[in-house]
């Protein structure tokens, strides 16, 4: 084997570790874009609650404030696994 074919052999098998490492730089990438959007949706209902107050008030603020830390759950889920 030619030192060309082993540096593109080399190519081929670093090319697939380096895709996994990528996707999975991509995928916690788009987890902590949902957080940023789940912080942006618990600033939402606080300002919608200074507007309009009623009944369901409170239970969108425990929601809003369950989906910022479910989130973060799963980014640290997400950081263990990948």
């Amino acid at each position: 084997m030619t030192p060309f074919e082993k540096f593109l052999q080399f190519l081929v098998t670093s090319w697939r570790l380096d895709l996994a490492l990528l996707g999975k730089g991509a995928v916690l990438l788009l987890l902590l874009l949902y957080l940023v959007f789940s912080l942006v949706v618990v600033r939402q209902v606080q300002l919608m609650n200074k507007t309009i107050s009623g009944l369901m008030s409170w239970p969108l603020i425990i929601m809003a404030r369950a989906l910022v830390v479910l989130s973060v759950a799963i980014i640290i889920l997400a950081a263990v696994i990948l």
